[in-house]
């Protein structure tokens, strides 16, 4: 592992855009810029958070679209796929707002077998130091290997209504900060599989009105008249027929 000593400032705080919604397969499409419009930092995990020494730098991409917000992580790493990093696995642990970084909800891709790129994604509620597997999953993730780096990614709602989402999972809503654990391990235990950590408050926007621009604007207009006059035509058309029918009907009395 990649072993970097870094000062420790005050907490990582990222406050994400909208931008298109990327596809969760752990490839990232450059064709399609997928990620682009993501809000992107570098940060460091750490064995040990309070003493920010021997971390492992890897790239976080964070973006919203619709209702969900989607997570990258990216790393290298020179022991991917050997003995003791087949089973690794990156984690998104979530606390609720205003609850002291109190993590309850986890989403994990976690590898069964590193080298033929085996995963699995892992919802789980989080009581005391239990994890315990959710009823019903939400979310997805991915992850795939190229070489010596690796990319995870993952999909989670966010709700627009103030109705509470399911009680398992930390309800995630708009306009607000929330506290998220990057943690990585390297067995399918938690929490005693996890090596190194770091923590990031991220707010989540609420979508905003975009004016129409005037090429559609030109476009819905244009449609609505068309329309319209086929709709007339259609009118006229239906009462010429049943005027012509009672005139028939006149001649032949």
């Amino acid at each position: 592992m990649l072993l970097i000593t870094n000062g420790y400032g005050d907490p990582i705080e990222i406050v994400v855009g909208f931008g298109s919604a990327p596809v969760i397969d752990g490839i990232i499409d450059s064709t399609t810029g997928e990620w682009n419009q993501a809000e992107k930092q570098n940060i460091y995990l750490y064995p040990n958070i309070t003493v920010p020494e021997n971390g492992l730098a890897i790239d976080l991409w964070v973006i919203q679209e619709g209702e969900n917000l989607y997570i990258l992580v990216r790393f290298d790493l020179e022991d991917h796929g050997s003995s003791d990093y087949d089973n690794e696995f990156i984690g998104i642990l979530i606390a609720d707002e205003n609850s002291n970084s109190d993590f309850t909800d986890a989403k994990i891709v976690q590898y069964s077998n590193i080298s033929e790129n085996t995963f699995q994604y892992l919802d789980y509620h989080i009581n005391d130091t239990m994890y315990e597997e959710d009823i019903i999953s939400n979310g997805i993730g991915a992850s795939n290997l190229k070489g010596n780096q690796i990319t995870y990614e993952f999909s989670m709602p966010v709700k627009s209504t103030e109705t509470e989402g399911p009680l398992q999972d930390v309800y995630l809503n708009y306009n607000r900060f929330y506290d998220f654990k990057i943690v990585f391990g390297d067995t399918a235990l938690y929490p005693d599989g996890i090596i190194i950590s770091n923590i990031v408050s991220i707010k989540l926007q609420h979508p905003t009105f975009t004016p129409a621009s005037i090429e559609e604007l030109i476009v819905f207009i244009t449609t609505i008249v068309i329309f319209s006059t086929i709709g007339a035509l259609y009118i006229f058309y239906l009462y010429r027929i049943t005027q012509l029918k009672k005139e028939i009907r006149r001649i032949r009395s």
